[in-house]
């Protein structure tokens, strides 16, 4: 039957290019993908959201509780428990601040590319169906964990601002100008996570150790980013130099700085810091941006190369 409408998609393994290379240029047609699919990602993404908390008595009042209540915790134990507890003076909640921003940061990261894992698998029935875009269903996933992180930064902000208004001096928060700058991260973030979750989703569909895998190196990966450690410790073992390829081969170390610098939070409460975040903004943004670009093209290339596979195996 002749195609006259362009409307029938068909895959033909004798024809079709093969190899990873050859799927690396039309990932720059992906945005114009995602636009042409733009209300099934917007209904996914609500359907995504919305099952997350689905049969909870407060719904979806735990994406503010959650990130609010995990705060309350680091501020009790770090900044009173850990803090200066030293009679006469108040608690000190700076630590508490930094902490929970780059867990805020790291955390984004883990859970949806974790969530990705199972992406292509877990809608089998759609993937099946001949035109189905299938390099569509990390989006939402990734959509839902950006807009958690932002309710989390929000906490985080109301925090700094009460403790502001009681008189608790903050020294780690200084919020300022570049929280204007805070949608270049969160588009960074994004094409990071979508990259690292198409290429974790693609390898699941073939390999389903990739989910435990993935949850031993985010564990390592966390504990080598700086969320529960600060940079100026690492040099101080290590020198300067080996510290900063370390930094450098981390993906996560620029982003989680950059982030950090949007929201105000600094290493500042480390007494003798002379490197605070260890390069300025837009270094950080142009290192954690290459990161995401090389994400990017291997995840979609990878998947694209081998989506023709799926139905078989899902």
């Amino acid at each position: 039957m002749a195609d006259t409408d362009g409307l029938i998609r068909t895959y033909n393994a004798e024809t079709a290019p093969r190899g990873t290379l050859r799927h690396i240029l039309p990932v720059f047609r992906y945005p114009s993908v995602i636009w042409e699919n733009r209300n099934l990602v917007a209904n996914f993404a609500r359907r995504e959201f919305l099952a997350r908390f689905r049969g909870s008595a407060l719904g979806s009042s735990w994406v503010v509780l959650q990130p609010l209540l995990m705060f309350v915790i680091y501020y009790l134990v770090f900044g009173m428990l850990f803090g200066n507890h030293r009679a006469g003076q108040p608690p000190d909640p700076n630590f508490a601040f930094y902490l929970f921003s780059g867990v805020l940061s790291f955390s984004t990261l883990n859970e949806a590319t974790s969530a990705h894992c199972g992406t292509v698998v877990a809608n089998g029935n759609l993937v099946k169906k001949v035109a189905f875009p299938s390099e569509v269903l990390p989006i939402p996933t990734t959509l839902v964990a950006i807009a958690t992180y932002l309710v989390g930064a929000a906490v985080l902000m109301v925090a700094w601002l009460v403790c502001v208004l009681c008189g608790v001096e903050v020294v780690s928060m200084k919020p300022g100008w570049l929280l204007l700058m805070l949608p270049v991260t969160l588009v960074i973030q994004f094409a990071m996570i979508l990259g690292i979750g198409l290429f974790l989703a693609n390898l699941y569909v073939f390999v389903r150790d990739i989910r435990q895998i993935w949850g031993i190196v985010t564990m390592v990966w966390m504990f080598l980013s700086p969320v529960f450690w600060v940079p100026e410790m690492v040099v101080q073992k290590l020198g300067q130099q080996t510290a900063d390829m370390l930094f450098a081969c981390n993906p996560a170390f620029s982003l989680i700085q950059a982030q950090r610098m949007v929201l105000g939070a600094t290493d500042a409460m480390v007494e003798g810091a002379q490197h605070l975040q260890f390069g300025d903004f837009w270094t950080h943004i142009a290192v954690s941006s290459t990161w995401a670009a090389v994400f990017m093209v291997v995840g979609f290339s990878s998947f694209v190369s081998r989506k023709h596979k799926y139905a078989d195996l899902v």
